[in-house]
This record gives C-alpha cells, structure tokens and sequence, in this order.
C-alpha cells in the first residue's frame, strides 16, 4: 500500500477524469484498464533508465475512496528490458521485482510511483 493514502483528487474530478488526465500526461508511458467500476490498474514506465540501460516501470491498482480520494494498493515494479516506448500496450519484457527490501522500496519502487502522481507541467 502507498504510504501517502489517500492521496486527493484535483478538485472537481473523479477517477475516470483523473486517470484521462493522466493518460494525456503519460502518452506513451502509461498503460491502463479498468477492472472494476471505480478501480484502475496502471503500468507506469518511467523515462529514466537504470545504469544497466532498462527502464523500470511500477503497477498498482488504484481505486476511488470518499468521492475525493484514491489509493494506491497492491503495487509492483517491474524491471523492462526493452524501450519503454515499445513496450506500452504489449507484453512485459522484464520481470516483476519482489520480495523488495526496504532500500528497493524507497530508490525503486515508491520514485516511480511519485513520478506518476506528479500534477501535469511538474515533469522535467
């Protein structure tokens, strides 16, 4: 689970605004479905590479809570050994990364989650 839940909705959006907002944030480095209602599932590649040249990309499962609230459960990162640009929409190249210590937790999977959650005009 995110240590940061819940985390708050841009006023006046729900999930489904939030996530086309993200979508349009992330073209090409976000890959999502709905499973449920107001639950998403997402894939985030981030565009920074490790210093072995592959890019490492986070799931989660995000849901809606309380009408302005979301929350982060079940996250993952994965390592994907292929350019990210490739690699949205199709089949995972890489693996996922578990169990994690708490030092991969912190340097690799919650910075990719960040990344993510970063309001649109905060990229660098």
């Amino acid at each position: 689970m995110y240590p940061k839940n819940p985390v708050s909705l841009p006023k006046g959006m729900d999930i489904h605004d939030w996530m086309d907002t993200k979508k349009k944030q992330f073209p090409n480095q976000l890959l999502v479905h709905t499973p449920y209602g107001v639950v998403y599932k997402m894939m985030f590649f981030r565009k920074q590479k490790t210093f072995l040249g592959s890019y490492i990309s986070c799931s989660a499962y995000i849901r809606q809570i309380d009408g302005k609230f979301i929350e982060l459960i079940e996250m993952a990162s994965i390592i994907n050994y292929s350019d990210y640009t490739k690699s949205v929409g199709r089949y995972n190249k890489g693996g996922d990364l578990g169990p994690m210590s708490e030092n991969e937790r912190t340097e690799i999977l919650l910075p990719c989650i960040e990344e993510f959650l970063e309001p649109p005009g905060n990229q660098q």
